[in-house]
């Protein structure tokens, strides 16, 4: 496999930006610093890509977009946070990223976004949309216009995306089913709440979910649902309406950003403490919830990675002309606790 900058940064202990400045011979780089990237580079045996070179001298610009929900300020800062890493490393290619925003579950918005960003002709876009007829279209034309697109943190699977970003969403609904099953006993209820079918995430979260508990023993039959498009309302209400008809609930899986519902439902009822919850994220209302006891664990999904690295494979992509070499990029699925958390 032929080395890249990626991999001269990560076995040289530096950042991809370092490496750049390295290889164009930039000043602000300290000689050891210098030296030991160049050794990485003589041990990897790299040959330089021309074309990314002459473009990252020339000041062609080239512009991404990405198009993401608007989520609330602990996901939106996440995703940002991928997003000012991505620029800050490759600060001498003349990139610019913008971010465009669309009403969370608004698929129409989504798409005015999508032909807005085809108009400008930018060089590449990051989407995370649902999956739909739709979206799968726009991708399809935006092929035909050569336009690279990289989906994150919900995948698009049937269109024509250069690959995913994300969450391996089946694999963590297995894990948090099995963290599930260690509290149940045969007879107890589960609820699961979730943003709705539409959004691949979610829906590989409820699947891996009821399939590992199933695998444990424990019917269908004994699992709820409420899609409540994360939502606080929708949520307080399915949770507390669950409560008050199945006096068996033991567990609630929180699939969906909407936990303070959840936890405002808990305490209306008396039930806090009383009924195991699991969400997802590290966000500083979940670590208050962990801490106070009212959530018991939450599965991170790591954001920043996620934005960083869609925004990494379209720099691949459209300046040193590399595709992906996988289809699908997960971070760690990180299970905290009261324990574990700051």
């Amino acid at each position: 496999m032929r080395a890249t900058i990626k991999m001269i940064a990560e076995r040289a202990g530096v950042s991809i930006g370092t490496v750049d400045r390295v290889l164009h011979d930039r000043p602000y780089v300290k000689a050891e610093v210098r030296e030991r990237v160049m050794a990485v580079m003589a041990e990897l045996d790299y040959r330089p890509n021309r074309m990314a070179s002459a473009l990252a001298t020339s000041g062609t610009p080239r512009r991404f977009t990405v198009i993401q929900p608007e989520w609330g300020p602990y996901i939106q800062n996440a995703m940002a946070d991928g997003v000012s890493r991505f620029l800050e490393e490759r600060r001498d290619y003349n990139i610019s990223v913008e971010v465009l925003r669309y009403p969370h579950g608004d698929t129409a918005g989504c798409l005015q976004l999508l032909d807005q960003a085809s108009r400008e002709h930018v060089h590449g876009i990051a989407l995370c949309g649902s999956d739909c007829g739709e979206v799968c279209e726009r991708l399809r034309q935006l092929a035909g216009l050569h336009v690279p697109v990289v989906t994150f943190n919900s995948d698009v699977p049937q269109a024509p995306r250069l690959c995913y970003v994300g969450e391996d969403a089946h694999h963590a609904g297995r894990v948090a089913g099995e963290i599930a099953a260690k509290f149940l006993r045969p007879g107890d209820k589960v609820l699961l709440a979730y943003s709705g079918l539409e959004y691949v995430g979610h829906k590989g979260r409820a699947d891996g979910f009821f399939e590992r508990l199933e695998e444990r023993g424990f019917p269908r039959g004994d699992f709820l649902v409420a899609a409540t498009y994360d939502s606080y309302e929708k949520t307080r209400e399915a949770v507390s309406h669950a409560l008050e008809t199945e006096p068996r609930l033991r567990y609630i899986y929180m699939a969906t950003q909407s936990v303070p519902g959840c936890v405002e439902a808990l305490r209306r009822t008396g039930r806090a403490g009383q009924v195991r919850v699991l969400a997802h994220d590290n966000s500083p209302e979940i670590r208050r919830f962990l801490k106070e006891g009212l959530v018991d664990f939450s599965i991170d999904q790591n954001l920043p990675y996620q934005s960083y690295q869609a925004l990494s494979v379209l720099f691949s992509a459209v300046l040193e002309r590399r595709s992906p070499e996988q289809d699908f990029f997960y971070p760690s699925s990180t299970i905290l606790n009261a324990e574990t958390v700051e």
